[in-house]
């Protein structure tokens, strides 16, 4: 959180203002009123804030300290807290690939990558086999129902940066089995309360929009 007035200039800082608020943007989005970003609790914007908290978005990720995912769409990436993260998967309500796909919910494409993470484990982003179209498309998906996550980084510099991948469950085991003692309503009602408690102007059919929800 923020030391006093002054503005987020550290990772430990960033972390511990994903903490205090439960789930914001990365950078501001004037269309979603009130929605806690990090751009604003910083000194930076536009590219100064990619450039000073680039490393911090999947270090602070890869370490298991907080979720960061494209969980409202593949141009919008959040911060969510640990202790906010099982709501938002129980939210989502059955998230089995198998069964997204049955429902016309997951792409043949998304769940195709899916299937070979989950019987080849951890893989780079160019070793995925990507079928014909628009990679973070798919990725985007895969994230918003807690299916992939960052698994860790290929290399730091120019050239090497780049991601591997792994099932959402088996980097954050112990939100999955919080999550599973949530039922729908209860964990809806969670991130609802949570964002209007930071000033989020949002409503029930509003937030199922941008995380995806399926009626009930």
């Amino acid at each position: 959180m923020k030391r006093g007035n002054m503005p987020i200039t550290t990772p430990e800082e960033c972390l511990g203002y994903v903490e205090s608020v439960g789930i914001c943007t990365w950078r501001h989005q004037p269309k979603l009123t009130g929605f806690p970003s990090l751009e604003m609790a910083t000194a930076w914007r536009g590219n100064d804030l990619t450039y000073q908290s680039w490393f911090w978005k999947d270090d602070l990720h890869i370490e298991r300290r907080l979720f960061y995912g494209m969980l409202i769409s593949s141009g919008i990436p959040v911060f969510a807290s640990l202790s906010l993260l099982p709501a938002l998967i129980a939210a989502q309500g059955d998230i089995d690939a198998r069964t997204l796909h049955e429902k016309g919910l997951l792409a043949s494409n998304a769940l195709h990558v899916y299937k070979h993470i989950e019987r080849s484990g951890p893989t780079a982003t160019n070793a995925l086999p990507w079928p014909p179209g628009s990679h973070m498309h798919y990725l985007a998906h895969l994230q918003q129902r807690f299916l992939l996550t960052k698994h860790d980084l290929t290399g730091r510099t120019r050239g090497t940066y780049g991601y591997r991948w792994c099932r959402c469950e088996d980097a954050f085991p112990e939100s999955f089995t919080e999550a599973s003692r949530l039922s729908v309503p209860e964990a809806r009602d969670q991130v609802l309360s949570c964002l209007k408690s930071q000033g989020a102007e949002i409503t029930q059919e509003r937030a199922a929009q941008l995380f995806r929800w399926q009626p009930l």
